[in-house]
């Protein structure tokens, strides 16, 4: 049930980009997850379960429904001189269609380890989001991690973090970051200086994972809302 689930959802997103040549989807959104070696199992699968889990809490659901048509997908990445691990593309309109990408999230089984390639991460994503195929007024791409880039010698060449957000930036994209600081105090400064990019970009800190449900739900909303209507949201909290 859940392959005919995930395969009617990328289905429909290619069918709603083609078809609609001259009115693209609202935002397309692509959740970029840390799982470097410094993940462990048990985070790995916490982060799974905070990402499903927002995709079904009501305030998000709330904000999709205000966007209209969003199509959402997710990387996780690890080590450069290994593949990333993708979801397919999933097309939320008005709220519905978010069950599917939460069960295709849950289902997920781990492929990635090794170093820090946060650049591979968003290499990757930016692949997502540069399909011919594919058509968005709005490019988002949400990063999320608990260290800085390792940089190793004596690799194969893969895309750099440098590069990765050169690309970003030619292409329009927004990134965002939500940073899990526990081993490293002065990882959102680093986030905020090499990895976000775009006008409205920002960073999220959390000190441990403990604090992780909380912060992608508040981070998602604060992605798919008008920067207006997110700060009502914020001042009524």
């Amino acid at each position: 049930m859940l392959k005919k689930l995930i395969g009617l959802a990328v289905a429909l997103v290619w069918t709603m980009a083609a078809s609609q040549s001259s009115a693209c989807i609202d935002i397309a959104l692509v959740l970029a997850v840390d799982g470097s070696g410094s993940i462990t199992d048990d985070e790995y699968k916490f982060q799974k379960s905070a990402i499903a889990a927002a995709f079904r809490d009501d305030d998000v659901l709330a904000a999709l429904r205000n966007d209209g048509g969003v199509a959402v997908s997710a990387v996780f990445w690890g080590d450069g001189e290994f593949s990333t691990q993708k979801l397919d593309w999933f097309v939320i309109e008005s709220g519905n269609g978010a069950e599917p990408f939460a069960l295709a999230m849950e289902a997920n089984r781990r492929k990635v380890f090794g170093n820090t390639d946060i650049g591979n991460g968003m290499w990757s994503a930016l692949d997502m989001l540069s399909d011919p195929r594919f058509c968005a007024v709005k490019t988002i791409i949400n990063v999320s991690g608990d260290g800085k880039e390792t940089i190793a010698p004596k690799r194969r060449q893969t895309p750099s973090l440098y590069q990765a957000r050169q690309r970003a930036m030619k292409t329009g994209t927004t990134v965002n970051g939500l940073v899990i600081s526990d081993e490293e105090p002065d990882l959102p400064g680093y986030y905020e200086r090499r990895v976000i990019l775009g006008e409205d970009a920002f960073v999220m800190e959390v000190r441990s994972f403990a604090d992780y449900s909380a912060a992608i739900r508040k981070k998602l909303i604060r992605e798919l809302s008008p920067p207006t209507e997110f700060q009502i949201a914020e001042n009524r909290q």
